[in-house]
Order: structure tokens, then C-alpha cells, then sequence
């Protein structure tokens, strides 16, 4: 068994010939950027009675906003937010220091469905001038009964993401 290994062995070593080969391609820097007016928004979610907030899991309405990116590479894009977590359910954006108690923002994606911080949204295609629009939607919604009023807003920071 061990002189049929070395055989074998010494028959790899053999070269069967010379193979050339040559690799080709562009390294290039394509970086997305958010267009201007995008690049710091302000999504209005509206004043709200608490009673709108009652009980656990209740939600204001879906305010609409969008991202417009520009200077993709062709492909697709996509956005993951990130920012203060929100106490109990870090899935959702906290509020700033305020008054109000169990409350929080949710985010969603174009579809409506909850998109979590920290994991990227849909991906939406970019057109053939480099250029995509996100669409999004956010909400308060209550992370307890009876939640206090007072002032309701966050900061979120967003990642882009193409390929």
C-alpha cells in the first residue's frame, strides 16, 4: 500500500504540459449616495390621543416616506436601519429622552410588513442610470397598556446596501 502511494504520488509530481492562463477585469468605485433632501429627512408621524395607544401591540397609522438613492452600480440596493433600541424589543426604534412611556416607533417596509433594526429591507432594483427609490413606512405603536403622553421622537441611521 505505501510504495502504491508513492507511485501515485511521484505521478502527480509529473508535469503533463504548460497552461497559461490570463485573468482580466476592472476594479471600480461605485458608491450609492442618498439624493439631496433624502440625506436628512423628517418623517411627520403626527400628534395622536393616547387612547389610540390604549393596549399593548396598538398601532397609529402608517405614515409613508421614501429614500431615493442615486450612483448605484447596476444591480439591486437595499436599506438596514439602525439606531436606539427600543426597551423589551430591540426589533423596534426607542425614543429619544422624553416623557412618554411605552411607547415606540416601528418600521416598515414597502409592503407594510414590520422591518426589524438591523435587517435590510427589501431589495428594490436599480435602474439603468444608477438610480433607486425606496419606500417605507413607520408608526407608533405601544409597547404596554395605558402608555403617557408627551413628545414621541427618534433618530434612525441607515445603511445602504447593493449588490
Amino acid at each position: 500500500m505505501l510504495v502504491a502511494g508513492v507511485m501515485n504520488s511521484a505521478q502527480a509530481d509529473s508535469p503533463l504540459g504548460e497552461v497559461n492562463i490570463e485573468l482580466r477585469g476592472n476594479v471600480v468605485d461605485f458608491s450609492c449616495y442618498v439624493e439631496m433632501g433624502d440625506d436628512n429627512k423628517t418623517v411627520q408621524l403626527g400628534s395622536w390621543p393616547t387612547k389610540q395607544l390604549r393596549t399593548a401591540g396598538s398601532t397609529t397609522q402608517s405614515m409613508p416616506f421614501s429614500l431615493k438613492l442615486n450612483g448605484c452600480p447596476p444591480g439591486a440596493a437595499s436599506i438596514t436601519f439602525s439606531g436606539k433600541q427600543a426597551t423589551g424589543n430591540p426589533g423596534l426604534l426607542g425614543l429619544n429622552e422624553s416623557s412618554v412611556s411605552n411607547v415606540a416607533i416601528e418600521l416598515r417596509d414597502r409592503d407594510k410588513t414590520q422591518l426589524p433594526l438591523g435587517q435590510a429591507s427589501q431589495d428594490v432594483v436599480v435602474d439603468e442610470n444608477g438610480n433607486a427609490v425606496l419606500a417605507f413606512f413607520a408608526n407608533y405603536i405601544a409597547l404596554a397598556n395605558n402608555p403617557q403622553p408627551g413628545p414621541a421622537n427618534a433618530d434612525a441611521t441607515f445603511m445602504i446596501n447593493y449588490y
